[in-house]
């Protein structure tokens, strides 16, 4: 551990359950000392006043964006580099050369990694191929529906990430429903077998990094009950089966789970990852079924960080100065979330709206 404060840049800072939020936190309760710089398009977003050094800037869409956010690097003297949004973690990702002329770290899995999971029909069909991934179908037309045994089904996004319109179907008219909604926004939808219960879900934190040079993986097993973690709740007409999709915001139980940890591995491994990967995935009679995985770190490692597996300070010490932990021990038990509220005056917003 460095004894110096390193000095990391976190985009994307935004409220309570955001990728940005959860970064901070997590490096707040590093025992390394970190300078955190926070970065919004938004000058309302809380988590540019959990830090005396708050940024608002373009948006990952505008031309300006790149430059504003390496000046604010040289600015601040950034060591590191990490995305808290999808849109953002994708730009970054693709420039890490430029970073790296600046000397400037990126804790970001490789483009190619973020590419193939953001695909998630391509994804499925790559883990499908090893038994490793749900039925999923690119859906064209109501013929699609036949392709699967039974009900219910999952309607989702080809693209993006979490839980957003992700529906759960019990028959052909709820599909079908789901489906046109999604195309009617521009949006591919596919349709995925619903796999296991929601007593046996598990997100997989892995870090795996230069071919398993650095690795490490922790899991959660899920609580899906109440409104924080659950988006969707349905029971099936004709049987009393609870059907549950995630809201992404996960809570539950953290203990050693080596099989599904160890799984965790072997997963990174057969998609060639370069850095931090989520794996949301079920035990089922079957093994893992593995119905997403984010390439990227997740909104859980801040409940990781709790029990003393902390995953970006971990990679952010890899990264910069080539620190690999014998074996990261951490506490088991529960981590529940709740939400909270803090004030901010209309100079504070004005303040930090200024570049």
């Amino acid at each position: 551990m460095s004894d110096s404060e390193i000095r990391v840049l976190i985009t994307g800072a935004g409220g309570a359950g955001s990728l940005g939020r959860e970064l901070m936190k997590s490096f707040q309760l590093a025992s390394q000392k970190y300078k955190i710089v926070a970065t919004n398009s938004s000058p309302t977003s809380i988590g540019l006043f959990e830090t005396s050094f708050g940024y608002v800037i373009p948006k990952a869409s505008s031309p300006q964006y790149l430059n504003t956010l390496l000046k604010i690097c040289k600015k601040e003297k950034i060591q590191a580099v990490v995305g808290g949004s999808e849109p953002e973690i994708k730009i970054i990702a693709k420039n890490m050369k430029v970073f790296s002329e600046n000397g400037i770290e990126i804790l970001s899995n490789t483009i190619d990694i973020i590419e193939l999971c953001s695909d998630k029909y391509k994804l499925a069909n790559f883990l499908s191929a090893k038994n490793l991934s749900p039925k999923t179908v690119l859906f064209k037309n109501k013929s699609d529906f036949e392709k699967f045994e039974s009900f219910p089904l999952v309607v989702k996004p080809r693209s993006g990430s979490g839980s957003r319109n992700v529906f759960i179907a019990n028959d052909i008219e709820e599909a079908s429903f789901f489906c046109n909604y999604l195309k009617k926004y521009n949006v591919e939808p596919l349709i995925q077998e619903y796999t296991g219960d929601h007593e046996n879900e598990f997100s997989v934190g892995v870090l795996y990094a230069d071919d398993g040079k650095l690795t490490t993986s922790v899991a959660m097993k899920r609580i899906l009950e109440g409104g924080l973690s659950t988006r969707q709740v349905s029971f099936s007409n004709n049987s009393k089966n609870k059907y549950v999709v995630s809201s992404g915001h996960s809570q539950g139980l953290i203990d050693e789970f080596k099989d599904i940890t160890e799984a965790g591995i072997k997963i990174a491994k057969i998609i060639n990852s370069n850095g931090p990967i989520n794996i949301q995935c079920r035990k089922t009679e079957n093994g893992l079924s593995i119905f997403e995985i984010n390439p990227r770190f997740s909104g859980t490692i801040t409940s990781r960080s709790l029990v003393g597996h902390n995953e970006p300070d971990i990679y952010c010490r890899y990264k910069l100065y080539g620190e690999i932990p014998e074996k990261v021990q951490h506490k088991v038990g529960y981590v529940m979330r709740d939400f909270t509220e803090k004030f901010i005056s209309l100079k504070e917003i004005e303040e930090k709206s200024r570049l």
